[in-house]
């Protein structure tokens, strides 16, 4: 998967040859509905599925123009949201066993395939579950502005909504198993995405029953994604590469130590800010938010580094970890490395995930963007404002961090 993510550096040589204008009026549509005859149902109408609003709920809109933008309790780059969740559901009380589409802007589940003795199970190995969801990525939403940069972003975006999902099961004391490991391309043909969706990640929550299932009766009808598509070679290529790796299950354990009530808070403020302050933080609460992120990372090949800015208690540098590499103040130079923003300098610190370049490269920038989002919970938490930066010069920041690691995302957390 190296070549893949080599095509799509940002550095001193090329970065100002690659497309600037952006005609917003051509942006495709940021989410999926199906129509009207299906049958939909109001989240707020049954109480056991109540939680499934902080997946995607709208906590904020913006007017531009005539144009109003709703932000989601999910980031996403751009804010273009190119995932979409399906959701598979058995043994909920007056409610159909059945697969349905998440309907974010109308906190509503859409009925698309109603189960009889099959279901998603049999394309995963295991047996029934009470709740399956499925996180698939729309890559045109994201192409449309990134061009082939769009991979990096869509698995992070990915990252950062199965963050939402698990915070979401968390409040709820609700099992969670991750799961990369099943048969994606029989499930995107079953689902009739013809690669204009893609199957990328899903999360398992308690076993139903103890008995096998059958696959999918009938394909699910095709309903477009977008308002129009222009199909991507090299990204249709970067997902067929990235179905042959193999994905490890994973059980994780974050979030645990807030409060239910200010969990839901965090949910519903958390916020990607556009400038800082520039007040300090103090050492112990940027403990706090990396609380286990080190350790969980390192066991999938990611290494974390930081630059210090205004973290009192903490020497200004350059840290892997927190182990000093290099001490000065560098909030110009982390302005340069972020393409010249300006918010990655003014920021209290400014995280880099980083892989080795031999690592399982699709699951390290899920799982970078899954971490990213429990830092800015955890950082929300704590009145501590965050923001993710996946535009940064990629030669530059290796030569800086003194690494040959693949750079896959930036976080600015500050005041």
């Amino acid at each position: 998967m190296q070549e893949f993510h080599n095509q799509t550096d940002i550095t001193k040589k090329n970065a100002f040859t690659q497309t600037q204008f952006i005609n917003w009026q051509t942006q495709a549509k940021a989410y999926k509905t199906y129509p009207k005859f299906y049958r939909r149902y109001n989240l707020d109408d049954y109480e056991e599925l109540r939680f499934i609003k902080n997946f995607g709920k709208v906590t904020y809109s913006k007017k531009y123009g005539n144009n109003e933008v709703n932000l989601r309790v999910n980031p996403s780059a751009g804010g273009l949201y190119p995932c979409e969740i399906y959701i598979q559901i058995r043994g909920i009380k007056k409610f159909l066993n059945g697969i349905y589409h998440y309907e974010p802007l109308s906190n509503s589940l859409t009925l698309i395939h109603e189960l009889s003795n099959d279901g998603l199970e049999s394309y995963m190995n295991i047996k029934q579950q009470k709740f399956i969801f499925l996180v698939s990525n729309v890559y045109f939403r994201s192409s449309w502005k990134y061009e082939k940069r769009a991979i990096r972003y869509l698995l992070l975006d990915t990252g950062h909504q199965l963050g939402s999902i698990y915070a979401s099961l968390i409040l709820e004391d609700m099992e969670h198993l991750f799961n990369f490991k099943f048969k994606k391309k029989q499930l995107n043909k079953a689902f009739s995405f013809d690669n204009y969706e893609h199957f990328v990640a899903s999360i398992c929550s308690s076993e139903y029953k103890d008995i096998q299932t059958n696959k999918l009766r009938d394909n699910i009808p095709f309903v477009p994604p977008c308002d129009y598509y222009i199909k991507e070679p090299f990204i249709e290529e970067f997902y067929s590469h990235s179905y042959h790796k193999n994905f490890d299950k994973l059980k994780i354990d974050f979030l645990k130590e807030i409060s239910k009530e200010n969990l839901q808070n965090a949910i519903d403020n958390r916020r990607s800010v556009r400038a800082f302050k520039q007040e300090a933080i103090t050492k112990e609460d940027f403990e706090t938010i990396l609380k286990g992120i080190f350790i969980f990372a390192k066991k999938y090949d990611i290494e974390i580094f930081f630059i210090n800015h205004l973290i009192s208690g903490l020497k200004k540098g350059i840290y892997k970890e927190f182990k000093l590499q290099k001490e000065d103040d560098f909030s110009e130079l982390s302005t340069t490395l972020a393409f010249n923003q300006k918010i990655a300098g003014s920021s209290s610190a400014t995280i880099f995930f980083t892989s080795r370049i031999r690592t399982n490269y699709s699951l390290a920038l899920i799982i970078s963007g899954f971490l990213a989002h429990i830092i800015s919970l955890r950082a929300t938490n704590l009145q501590i404002s965050s923001t993710g930066i996946g535009a940064y010069f990629d030669d530059i920041t290796q030569d800086v961090l003194i690494t040959s690691n693949n750079i896959l995302y930036l976080m600015a957390v500050g005041r």
